[in-house]
């Protein structure tokens, strides 16, 4: 058969560099195979809304191939936010364009390739997820395809690296032949070239399996859908806080007194203030972080297991009608889920909301899911206070999901977007998949890699910054902790604090500073603890203040770099808003949470009618707006 997407041979020289863009539908495999090309850990999960922004690498086979992802469109008619972003680098003119399909929904997969073939572009396609569409029966002929459309169909399987050299070739010998435009007169038209195609090419020997449907009448249930998540949390919590990832934190625990008396042992001839330094200071500070690295690899690693068996995406269904009531939307939630990582890429990842009411919500919102830091933080108080016990863990991250409802609730009125910025979700639930394991290994890797890098930098400075000043006064004398520099500011700060519990059995200018210390890395709060608290946690605060205390650092301001990123996406003046709305919020829900648990202790009854009386004033609030409504949507003169 001629290959005719050969028009000419102008093909540059082997060694000049070239550039191919990935593109293809949300959810079509683009960043496993961007990852495969390049080397990359770029994040990869089986859901719509992984990619955000243009990535580059070098490709691993053709070392003179520079490979940019970009985020997945269903088409270049700029209607989303993903699509705009990807037509602006589509208009950069890539000397190749690599279009990504899943060989399982060609149907829907090759509107976007006519749309690229009329760019005048040399067009590579990808038939990507091969190993799928064999176990659904599903035989596609390649090269009648590219016979049809008048460029290279490649099929390959990026999860499993098969067909990627041949891919990488077929680019390479594409790259700078002139071809012809094609050109469609009306959307019709391309549906009939796209159904011609796949009647002459694709043969199905088998009918594609309806277990994902199965699976989704239940998952996606009206009722049962919260519930299981529920359940499916605290499954996650429990394996990763209090079961494998706690007993494997527990072992490292140990080792921190055998280090620090080797230290102390090998410079017993050294200055008094040394062997403190590096043994409370440098192993105690740095160690109190590492020690819940386990849990923190678990948790990334129960993650992404939900991401690639593509119960992620059905989450983001599930919430998007509860978003929507407080000006968000399932988009949001995208956004919000890479905060369980880190905030800065949640933040940025707000650029492809539309709708400017949304985004400046979604940035200020953000912060209030738990990050990997913050995961640390949780993990440290449910081993030491609440004795391991995973209920407690994952009820911070249903304390989140309320406080991002609340949150909603109040800046909805300051919130009014713009006309014409209305923003479209529209979600892909992709089918069920067996979770591989390297992928998973691999996100375990690379957040554990990244949490250690933490650790050995801003960890390892704040924890000496922290050991001189709680071991020197204004005077710079050494001195006990009661009367050094940390001390004097701690007791600036106690009382602004008490009223939040900090305080309740003493030690709440510790707790204070360790509060304060967040703003660099929230991994810091665990590190003042341990330096300024070295007898340990127990004790020094009563369970309802530490949970109080665990609360506010969750929900208050974030760290430096998490704001960076909120002032970078929304502007100085909207990003400060955003911090006081933050710290705030933090204050109120904790002082509320210490109020009521202190006046359940005394009086049990009073706590009661109080929480009735909010479920009241509550439902009829609910009543009242539903009912006003519907007569805004009433026609005039009913």
């Amino acid at each position: 058969m001629k290959d005719n997407y050969i028009y000419s041979n102008n093909t540059p020289s082997k060694n000049e560099k070239f550039t191919v863009a990935l593109v293809g539908n949300p959810n079509s495999g683009k960043t496993t195979l961007f990852n495969a090309l390049t080397g990359s850990d770029g994040q990869v999960g089986n859901r719509p809304g992984v990619t955000v922004e243009g990535k580059t690498g070098r490709c691993l086979f053709l070392p003179e191939m520079e490979v940019t992802d970009t985020p997945g469109c269903y088409s270049l008619s700029p209607f989303t936010p993903e699509e705009q972003v990807t037509l602006r680098y589509l208009e950069q003119k890539p000397d190749v364009l690599l279009n990504v399909v899943d060989s399982t929904h060609l149907e829907r997969n090759l509107l976007l390739t006519t749309q690229l073939l009329e760019r005048g572009l040399p067009v590579v396609v990808a038939l990507n997820m091969q190993d799928e569409a064999e176990a659904q029966g599903i035989e596609i002929d390649a090269k009648e395809l590219s016979a049809r459309f008048g460029c290279p169909f490649v099929p390959i399987s990026a999860a499993r690296g098969r067909g990627l050299t041949t891919l990488a070739e077929q680019c390479s010998q594409i790259r700078g032949r002139a071809v012809d435009r094609r050109r469609y007169a009306d959307a019709a038209a391309r549906y009939a070239d796209i159904e011609t195609a796949l009647a002459a090419a694709v043969r199905r020997k088998v009918q594609a399996d309806a277990l994902s449907d199965r699976i989704d009448s239940v998952l996606l249930h009206k009722w049962l859908a919260f519930p299981i998540l529920a359940v499916i949390l605290t499954a996650v919590f429990f394996i990763s806080v209090g079961g494998l990832g706690g007993w494997i934190a527990d072992g490292i625990e140990r080792l921190t007194p055998l280090l620090q008396s080797l230290v102390g042992d090998a410079l017993s001839g050294a200055p008094q203030w040394l062997p403190s330094l590096l043994g409370e200071g440098v192993i105690g500070g740095v160690m109190s972080v590492v020690g819940f690295l386990p849990q923190v690899m678990m948790l990334y690693g129960c993650i992404a297991l939900l991401e690639d068996c593509g119960y992620m995406a059905r989450i983001a269904f599930v919430t998007d009608r509860m978003l929507h009531g407080l000006g968000l939307s399932g988009r949001s939630f995208v956004c919000m889920t890479l905060g369980c990582g880190c905030s800065v890429p949640a933040i940025m990842s707000t650029r492809t909301i539309k709708n400017s009411a949304e985004r400046e919500t979604t940035v200020t919102l953000a912060s209030f899911v738990p990050c990997s830091a913050k995961l640390a933080l949780i993990a440290f108080f449910t081993s030491y206070i609440f004795d391991g016990n995973a209920l407690f863990a994952v009820s911070f991250y249903f304390a989140s999901v309320i406080a991002i409802a609340l949150g909603g609730l109040l800046l909805r009125p300051f919130k009014r977007g713009c006309k014409g910025c209305d923003d479209v979700f529209m979600l892909e639930l992709p089918p069920y998949r067996l979770p591989r394991p390297m992928g998973v290994l691999r996100q375990m890797w690379q957040r554990g890699r990244a949490f250690l890098a933490k650790t050995g930098t801003v960890i390892l400075a704040s924890s000496i910054v922290l050991w001189t000043m709680t071991h020197l006064d204004f005077r710079l004398s050494l001195t006990d902790a009661e009367h050094s520099m940390l001390a004097a500011v701690g007791r600036v700060l106690s009382p602004l604090f008490r009223p939040l519990g900090f305080d309740d059995r003493g030690c709440g200018w510790q707790l204070s500073v360790a509060a304060l210390s967040g703003i660099a890395a929230k991994e810091t709060v665990i590190t003042t603890l341990q330096i300024l608290l070295p007898e340990g946690i127990r004790g020094a605060v009563s369970p309802l203040g530490a949970y109080c205390f665990v609360l506010y650092n969750l929900l208050t301001v974030p760290c430096v770099a998490a704001v960076a990123a909120s002032v970078s996406e929304q502007g100085v003046g909207k990003a400060i808003l955003s911090m006081l709305f933050q710290a705030l919020f933090a204050y109120t829900a904790a002082f509320a949470l210490y109020t009521i648990g202190s006046l359940a202790a005394v009086s049990p009854l009073s706590v009661a009618i109080v929480l009735a009386s909010c479920i009241a004033i509550a439902l009829l609030f609910a009543l009242l707006t539903r009912r006003r409504r519907r007569i805004q949507k009433a026609p005039k003169g009913s």
